[in-house]
């Protein structure tokens, strides 16, 4: 699930560079979830980012109600050594954040 949810984002950003719109700009926002190497850096690069991504990890094993699909990926987070933990940070879009997550585990942006 999160090989597939890596190559989604490579996709819909392959897809979508050219329109530069809103999705656009909350996949980058999501994108240090691509590379363990890359969250881990940002914990020291930008602080404040950091914690957004670790409150939205811990946001998605939150919402496996809502999201089925979350289960396995914020399983699959874990094991590759993403931490998700609660930080009382403001993360702008969250809801759409998740939604946009979650369509990036259907089918539609695999290749």
């Amino acid at each position: 699930m999160y090989n597939k949810f890596s190559k989604s984002i490579d996709h819909f950003i392959e897809l979508n560079i050219k329109e530069m719109d809103y999705r656009y700009a909350l996949i980058k926002e999501i994108e240090p979830l691509k590379s363990i190497v890359a969250f881990k850096k940002l914990e020291s690069t930008q602080p404040e980012m950091y914690k957004q991504l670790q409150r939205l990890i811990w946001e998605i094993s939150r919402n496996t109600d809502k999201y089925p699909s979350f289960e396995v990926l914020s399983w699959e987070l874990w094991g590759y050594g993403f931490d998700g933990k609660y930080y009382d940070v403001d993360i702008k879009n969250l809801e759409e954040k998740l939604k946009l997550i979650d369509l990036l585990l259907s089918t539609q942006y695999w290749n």
